[in-house]
């Protein structure tokens, strides 16, 4: 992604006011990933100057991305094929809409600690979608049975559970404001590879990926889905165990 820097997410349809808010608010930035910088980056603009024509506040919109997220792993826990395409959608949203409240605060100047702290939690916002993936697969194997009202109730439950934790957390890391970069994140940005390799790994390939099963299983009567929950699930441990030990080593 190095490649990327001094570059633009720009499309075919972009006008030049377009341009100079892109100018303005997406200039890249180690942090992004392949998916925001080539997709989401790319549609959020456009979103950006709606919003701000409505005058929503940076700190709401974020809000609205907080809700896209936790409300994706409400709908993995339903685990019908048409709950994981809408599973989809509104991670996507959410995760376009954490591009936008960004954007919208440097572009009128907004941005303030509530956002920073706010932003966490959209961070911790998905781990309650990880413990989802492990209900989900639960269900298709048959070894959990849940109605709507059941995985709501169960899901609010899991959420408040980690929100208890992290909301003190995301308070402290707020008042740090600490600006050193991710170890792993460093590594991620070495190379096109290496990015790939983080997106495919991540939620927004996960989601990306899922959808795809969704659709090839429209025409293929195989249990394609859970083994690749199983297998991500089987991944994020290894992942979690290496990223303890690159984060260890940097320290």
């Amino acid at each position: 992604m190095k490649s990327q820097i001094g570059k633009l997410p720009t499309t075919v349809f972009d006008t030049k006011k377009v341009r100079a808010y892109r100018e303005q608010a997406q200039k890249y930035s180690a942090k992004e990933d392949l998916w925001s910088w080539f997709v989401l980056r790319r549609l959020s603009i456009f979103f950006t100057i709606v919003f701000i024509k409505l005058r929503l506040t940076p700190n709401t919109i974020s809000w609205f991305s907080f809700i896209g997220i936790v409300s994706s792993g409400f709908l993995m826990i339903l685990s019908t094929p048409l709950a994981f395409a809408f599973a989809f959608l509104f991670y996507n949203l959410g995760y376009l809409f954490d591009c936008v409240d960004g954007e919208v605060a440097r572009i009128t100047k907004k941005t303030s600690k509530k956002g920073v702290f706010i932003d966490m939690l959209i961070q911790a916002a998905t781990l309650p979608v990880f413990i989802s993936f492990i209900i989900s697969l639960l269900v298709m194997m048959g070894y959990l049975s849940l109605n709507v009202w059941e995985s709501f109730i169960l899901y609010c439950l899991i959420v408040f559970a980690i929100m208890s934790l992290l909301i003190p957390l995301s308070y402290q890391i707020t008042l740090q404001n600490g600006s050193e970069q991710d170890p792993v994140n460093k590594i991620r940005a070495k190379s096109f590879f290496f990015t790939v390799v983080g997106f495919l790994l991540g939620l927004p390939g996960f989601y990306a990926t899922l959808l795809l099963l969704v659709f090839i299983g429209l025409w293929i009567d195989w249990p394609l889905i859970p083994i690749y929950i199983a297998l991500f699930l089987l991944v994020l441990v290894l992942k979690v165990l290496a990223r303890l030990f690159v984060t260890l080593k940097s320290i």
